[in-house]
């Protein structure tokens, strides 16, 4: 299998689309053909497996026979989810990058319109400004059946709650819709290994440093099945008793994976912060430490929150 193939024409691609594999054989041909028939094809693929061991590999191989000057393979090995878009964006040359998880498909105008919407805001924010775009998804099944048409919704997810004090504990824009800029990529990267995933990451370095357009068409077939990183679900009262069941410490384990990150956050960009949000940050360095009423009124002074009642019951509740 051939691995970093030049871009068509010797020519630097102005934009390259992140995907990771892991075991993908069983949706990967379906998600490969939604991106290479968009009605925008100026880009390149660059494509890295975490170790799978059922076909993808065969799989990539036949893609990349077929299209050798827009794919790139940079391998396999293994690797989580986070390590395999770290490693993509290491590798990442392009001014403009967007992200592909290996089980969904594409609408066939994703690339254009995404696009369009970059360039409103870098025409009135200018190109070395930080940008980050993302769209709603539609919740579809293993066979593509409709759940919902807006993933957003589905999960009552307020798209226009992007300050860092909610965006802490609850990313919004999902990685397979989001679009980001190089200015962005210089700021954020490298993804470090307290990161949740990539997108959040990059997500609280662009709404506090940058800005964030979000356009509202599902642009992605998100399938709902067995085998998410994350899913989608609906948060209600019995989503919520079904996370009960988990456990309060798997809970708090989970809710520590964000505290880790925006401290993280907070050492990195230290000097580029507002005083409430480093304040706010400084504060969640000793988050576990605190006693019961000590943890709850960080939460409550800062405006730490989420999405929906019941969300923000959970939180209060098990932390």
């Amino acid at each position: 299998m051939r691995e970093k193939q030049p871009s068509a024409g010797g020519d630097a691609a102005q934009l390259q689309i992140l995907l990771a594999t892991y075991n993908s054989s069983r949706f990967l041909r379906e998600q490969m053909d939604s991106i290479l028939t968009q009605d925008c094809r100026n880009f390149e693929i660059l494509i890295r497996d975490g170790g799978s061991t059922d076909d993808t590999l065969g799989i990539i191989g036949e893609y990349q026979r077929k299209h050798p000057d827009i794919i790139q393979f940079l391998g396999s090995g293994p690797a989580s989810a986070l390590e395999n878009f770290s490693a993509l964006l290491a590798a990442s040359t392009a001014p403009l990058i967007m992200f592909s998880d290996h089980d969904d498909v594409w609408k066939p105008d994703k690339v254009r319109i995404t696009l369009e919407k970059y360039r409103e805001l870098e025409a009135e924010y200018g190109a070395a400004t930080p940008i980050l775009v993302f769209t709603d998804s539609e919740v579809v099944d293993d066979e593509l059946n409709p759940i919902s048409p807006s993933m957003l919704r589905y999960q009552n997810i307020n798209m226009h709650e992007l300050t860092l004090n909610r965006l802490i504990v609850q990313n919004v824009p999902s990685g397979n819709t989001i679009l980001v800029n190089k200015a962005l990529l210089d700021l954020a990267l490298p993804v470090p290994s307290a990161a949740v995933m990539h997108d959040h990451w990059l997500t609280l370095v662009a709404a506090t440093m940058g800005k964030i357009g979000f356009l509202d068409v599902p642009t992605v077939s998100y399938r709902q099945h067995t085998d998410n990183v994350y899913g989608a679900f609906r948060y209600t009262l019995p989503a919520f008793l079904r996370k009960l069941k988990l456990g309060r410490e798997k809970i708090r384990a989970r809710f520590q994976q964000n505290i880790d990150q925006a401290v993280e956050f907070g050492v990195r960009y230290a000097g580029s912060l507002g005083k409430r949000d480093s304040e706010m940050l400084g504060a969640l360095k000793t988050f576990q430490s605190r006693g019961f009423w000590g943890r709850r009124r960080i939460l409550w002074k800062y405006g730490i929150r989420k999405s929906g009642l019941w969300r923000n019951i959970g939180m209060y509740l098990f932390q």
